[in-house]
């Protein structure tokens, strides 16, 4: 029995190749947008027999030849925009074909696939173009005029212009009128070589985005850390300061009286909330005297006598009683002076007052 064992791709190829795959995904995605948005200035390179003259191309025709010296770099202004690769005449191969009509949207296959016979070359190594030259004849075809040469013809000049500083953008004769557009491009490799810089460009931009998301990353994360050691060490020194407090005259001690009082449960704002819940509409407070045991209540209500059950079951109040008696005014009111026992009271003689 054959036992095959795979290889289990690590975690770190995996991420790489998710990564590439984005990134093409996204070069493939904005390759149009590049295209609308880049410089729209037009060179011509022309290998000559006296070696590679520049031009540049204007709306009001062609400009003067630069003659570039073997090893020389192009000057600044020949370096943005297209360039036009254009080789002599000798080096392509012209051909003219009929084709049936009906295969005029597969022109493209039907011509690679017969390029070996067409051509001196391998298919692989030809790059051609190729134009419908007149209509339909009366057999049913067309004519195709096939212009070709070989890759191995045109790399060395191409090599040459990249040694000079300048991308070859599209590939043609110099047969061709320089200053109009290129009838037969052959440059195959035109959008691959566009998406080449355009991946590698985008590949350090969302390098260096990544690293600094990365360093954004560790600096949050010593941040919180910190923060998180300086919370820690301030519950830890409440806790001590909360454990010696506790500790001192066996809880009646002043300090003790202030904790007490913060406890949510007998808090003095807590006692408040309860007493405007507790209190009806139609009763309003003149004066709210609260202690630690006591508290007093002076005010005008539509019905005084009912209010002390109300406090005693929302308000938490105990002996609630009149200081004073209960006096009807000409609205028809009552003025009160009620007091009660507080049944949070912690036991101590401290006192607030409020008003």
């Amino acid at each position: 029995m054959l036992n095959i064992t795979v290889p289990a791709r690590s975690a770190a190829t995996a991420i790489r190749d998710v990564g590439a795959a984005l990134l093409d995904a996204f070069v493939s995605s904005v390759r149009p947008l590049v295209a609308r948005t880049a410089m729209t200035a037009r060179h011509v390179a022309v290998i000559t027999p006296d070696g590679l003259v520049l031009y540049a191309l204007r709306k009001g025709g062609i400009g003067e030849g630069f003659q570039l010296a073997t090893g020389a770099r192009a000057p600044d202004a020949f370096r943005s925009g297209e360039v036009q690769l254009r080789l002599p005449p000798e080096l392509f191969l012209t051909r003219t074909l009929r084709l049936p009509d009906a295969g005029r949207s597969y022109l493209e296959p039907i011509i690679a696939h017969r390029l070996e016979r067409l051509t001196p070359w391998r298919a692989d190594k030809v790059l051609y173009g190729y134009s419908v030259v007149d209509g339909v004849s009366e057999d049913g075809t067309i004519g195709v005029e096939l212009l070709a040469t070989s890759i191995d013809l045109a790399s060395p000049h191409i090599a040459r212009l990249e040694a000079a500083g300048l991308s070859v953008t599209s590939l043609g004769s110099a047969a061709e009128p320089l200053d109009a557009p290129l009838r037969f491009d052959l440059y195959k490799d035109r959008a691959q070589a566009t998406d080449g810089r355009l991946r590698s460009g985008t590949g350090r931009y969302l390098a260096i985005i990544l690293a600094v998301l990365a360093a954004a990353c560790l600096v949050s994360t010593v941040l919180a850390t910190s923060a998180e050691a300086d919370l820690q060490d301030t519950e830890q020194r409440l806790a001590t300061l909360r454990s010696k407090l506790a500790s001192r005259d066996g809880g009646t001690s002043r300090e003790r009286t202030l904790i007490e009082a913060k406890r949510p449960d007998s808090a003095t704002i807590v006692l408040i909330d309860k007493l405007s819940k507790a209190l009806p509409d139609g009763t309003v407070l003149r004066e709210l005297d609260i202690d630690p045991t006591r508290i007093r209540l002076v005010g005008r209500s539509t019905d005084a006598p009912a209010l002390i059950e109300r406090l005693e079951a929302e308000a938490g109040l105990k002996n609630l009683r009149f200081a004073a008696p209960v006096i009807r005014d000409a609205d028809k009111r009552d003025a009160f002076d009620l007091i009660a026992t507080r049944s949070d009271a912690t036991g101590t003689d401290g006192s607030r007052r409020s008003r």
